[in-house]
């Protein structure tokens, strides 16, 4: 069994899985972290270490952490895994966490009794919150429906730096649309956002529900959207909003931009180093595979000929619940509308 002293002396000791006795954890060092997409149970497959602490000894090593990282939330399918990365190039300063487990199940919990089997969001948010050097801060990257969380995480965070990324609503609806997987996973998720969009615009009526595939993605996109847009009002600290497609256009400017908003003050030198690395043309999910803003574009107009009509649908929806609850009104408004999306190349 793991010693509390030992959970908060370093990361070593990742919090996998949970139960109303205790927390299942992995042995990793900085490498296994650095080369995971997700800190989730697809770890076991890599052979790591494992222990056990009970509820006790994570209650008394919570007691001694504080929450103090920064984090980069996103609506998916939005380079989020490659920000990630290049943040994490910065040792120095930063520690990156892909997509932990722990967070998901938090987010995943009824909203009644939420944390009963899992230890209590902010004893989470310390554990998560460790690095292996005091000059370094943790800075987590969620799944995506974790943004349900982000108002409840900033506000638990002690002077937290976050980024917001997403891409215009064109854009996204292509990026979904053209991968069977990400269709899937959005079919997946569709139900539980659904009732999370009726949760936010509660007290208004109702009259769209998504009657066709380019519909549901578009709600994807809304409730992930909506649910950043109410966590911006609770961070306390800086906030970034990075259009994905934009920091393509613009990468220099744009990984600047993410650097400093999270506290560091690259040179223009590093920057330019950062982007000639490999990640920028590797696939972030699983570098193995090449992958770069052109093909990227070339999928997105792929789709738009593929699945035009779709996408239409998604953005008409999108138009009518404008016209019929403010709130999504002024986030399109804020996000560039309808136009935006796609690059022209």
């Amino acid at each position: 069994m793991i010693r509390a002293e030992e959970l908060t002396c370093s990361p070593a000791w990742f919090p996998l899985e949970s139960d109303a006795a205790g927390l299942d954890l992995l042995a990793l060092d900085e490498a296994a972290y650095r080369q995971a997409s997700f800190l989730d149970q697809r770890l076991l497959r890599g052979g790591h270490a494992q222990d056990r602490a009970t509820l006790a000894e994570v209650q008394a090593a919570a007691a001694q952490l504080r929450p103090r990282a920064h984090y980069i939330f996103h609506t998916g399918h939005v380079g989020s895994t490659l920000i990630s990365r290049l943040v994490g190039e910065l040792p120095d300063r930063f520690f990156s966490l892909r997509e932990p487990a722990l967070l998901r199940a938090a987010a995943a919990a009824p909203a009644s009794g939420a944390d009963a089997a899992q230890p209590q969001l902010c004893a989470l948010l310390g554990l998560l919150s460790r690095t292996w050097r005091p000059a370094q801060r943790a800075v987590i990257k969620p799944t995506s429906f974790v943004s349900e969380l982000a108002a409840r995480v900033l506000s638990m965070s002690e002077s937290p730096r976050a980024i917001f990324l997403y891409a215009a609503p064109p854009a996204y609806l292509a990026s979904i649309l053209i991968g069977p997987n990400s269709r899937a996973e959005s079919r997946l998720l569709a139900a539980s956002r659904r009732a999370r969009l009726l949760r936010r615009l509660s007290g208004a009526p109702w009259r769209s529900d998504p009657a066709s595939e380019g519909e549901q993605v578009a709600l994807s996109w809304l409730t992930e959207m909506l649910a950043l847009a109410e966590a911006a009002q609770a961070c306390g600290g800086q906030l970034l909003w990075l259009d994905f497609d934009r920091f393509l256009r613009a990468p220099h400017e744009g990984l600047t931009a993410v650097l400093r908003a999270l506290g560091a003050d690259p040179s223009a030198r590093e920057v330019a180093a950062l982007l000639d690395a490999p990640l920028m043309r590797q696939y972030s999910k699983a570098p193995e595979h090449a992958y770069d803003a052109q093909l990227r574009w070339e999928l997105l107009k792929s789709a738009q000929h593929e699945h035009g009509a779709e996408i239409h649908r998604g953005l008409e929806w999108l138009a009518r619940l404008a016209r019929e609850h403010q709130p999504v009104r002024e986030l399109l408004e804020a996000v560039g509308g309808m136009s935006a999306g796609t690059p022209a190349r």
